[in-house]
């Protein structure tokens, strides 16, 4: 039976339980190894819906002109707001 797709949301929820789960000490080795590529699945999951949202995302710039543009984020200028 095929998983069910989960929200970004959901998968980033089900991450956190995972983790609480896996540092309460309480798994076994096989329960931990099971968690683990379940984590690893919401991960990729999670990391591939921003990748798609990121794209998507444009910046409303004014020119010289008080015109104003849409262009695309600009991935260095996430960067320099971040540091």
């Amino acid at each position: 039976m095929p998983k069910k797709k989960l929200t970004f949301e959901q998968a980033l929820s089900r991450l956190e339980e995972i983790i609480d789960i896996m540092e309460s000490g309480a798994p076994s080795l096989q329960e931990l190894f099971e968690l683990y590529k379940e984590g690893i699945e919401h991960t990729e999951s999670c990391v591939n819906t921003l990748n798609i949202i990121e794209k998507e995302v444009t910046v409303l710039r004014q020119t010289a002109e008080g015109i104003f543009v849409q262009t695309p984020l600009d991935e260095k200028e996430i960067d320099k707001r971040i540091e």
